[in-house]
């Protein structure tokens, strides 16, 4: 059985101070969103604690936790296989998130704080700047869950969460097939801060629906 593919850190957006299990995960991630690990990849325990300088028990717990957010897959022997992306799963994603983003809006406008529009002003201001692929869906998943958690909900908002991260793969690759779509999507970030400083929920709205089809229409352009 092939092993892991050597992992490149440098460039790899990972912030310092994070616990074994956040600094394994977010290397991870970042490896596959930027292709690094191409579908299909087996992710072995022993040789990803060798090569990150870690022990294995954070290796299988952050393993665990790309597993439940879609990523890899986990066999009975706990090695991991990326997930080979399926874009049925990203219309679904995209239907449903249309189906409650206007709800989520509102809850958020109604609740969000000027910390909070802080926070997303400085992610959409490093979003900008940010050439790292793997990074930059990274913090893009975290620019918009600033709004998903200001709906102030125990379920709506965690549910866009999940939703969100699991919409990450589909964000890098649509990136990698059309990167023209990263300068859009950056500049809706804008648009949408403005809109939430306006308290314009409409116009909001409708950014946001526009936003998260950004992935479909460039996967429709190559096909």
């Amino acid at each position: 059985m092939a092993g892991t593919k050597a992992l490149d850190l440098s460039g790899s957006g990972v912030p310092g101070r994070l616990t074994a299990v956040d600094f394994v995960r977010r290397t991870l991630q970042a490896a596959i969103l930027r292709g690094d690990l191409p579908g299909d990849t087996k992710l072995v325990q022993t040789e990803i604690a060798t090569q990150l300088g870690v022990s294995t028990t954070p290796v299988r717990e952050a393993m665990r936790d790309l597993a439940s957010e879609g990523l890899i897959t986990l066999d009975s022997h706990r090695i991991g296989t990326v997930r080979l992306s399926d874009w049925d799963e990203m219309v679904e994603i995209v239907e449903i998130r249309r189906s409650l983003e206007k709800l989520a809006i509102e809850r958020a406008m109604a609740n969000i704080t000027e910390k909070q529009l802080s926070e997303a002003r400085r992610l959409a201001d490093t979003l900008a700047e940010d050439d790292d692929l793997g990074s930059w869906v990274q913090r893009n998943r975290d620019f918009h869950s600033v709004f998903h958690l200001a709906t102030a909900t125990s379920r709506l908002g965690p549910f866009l969460v999940a939703l969100e991260s699991a919409g990450g793969v589909f964000v890098a690759q649509a990136q990698r097939l059309q990167p023209e779509i990263r300068r859009r999507a950056i500049a809706d970030h804008y648009a949408l801060l403005e809109a939430f400083n306006r308290r314009d929920t409409e116009t909001a709205v409708g950014i946001q629906l526009r936003h998260i089809s950004l992935p479909l229409e460039a996967y429709e352009m190559e096909s």
